[in-house]
C-alpha cells in the first residue's frame, strides 16, 4: 500500500499487486466453493489435479498463487472449465470492490 496525499488529505491506496491478492484471494474462494458442491475434500481434487494436498488449501486460504497450468488442472479436476471459475472470480472480486465502496 501507498499513502497519496493531496492538499493535506491522506488516504491509502492498494498497490498493483494488491489488487491481483484481491483476485487470487476470489479464485481460492471460487475453488473452494466448486469443491465443497461437489462434496470433494482437498486430499482427492489435489490427487486428481496431480499436486501436493497442502497445496489445494493454502490455495483456498489465499496464501498461494497457482499457476495457470496448476488452475487448469485443479478446474479439471472439479469437471469445470478454468474460464468458468476465472469469471466466477472476477464477479466475486467485482462485487466485493462495490461492497467495500458503499461503506
Amino acid at each position: 500500500m501507498t499513502i497519496v496525499c493531496v492538499r493535506n488529505d491522506c488516504q491509502l491506496q492498494k498497490s498493483r499487486f494488491m489488487r491481483d491478492m484481491e483476485f487470487s484471494r476470489a479464485f481460492g474462494l471460487v475453488l473452494q466453493k466448486h469443491r465443497r458442491e461437489r462434496g470433494l475434500s482437498q486430499e482427492l481434487i489435489a490427487e486428481k489435479a496431480d499436486i501436493h494436498p497442502t497445496h489445494v488449501g493454502l490455495i483456498e486460504r489465499n496464501k498461494r498463487n497457482p499457476s495457470l497450468n496448476v488452475a487448469k488442472s485443479l478446474a479439471n479436476a472439479l469437471n469445470s472449465s478454468l474460464s468458468e471459475m476465472i469469471s466466477e472470480a472476477e464477479t466475486l472480486q467485482k462485487t466485493s470492490a462495490g461492497k467495500r465502496g458503499k461503506k
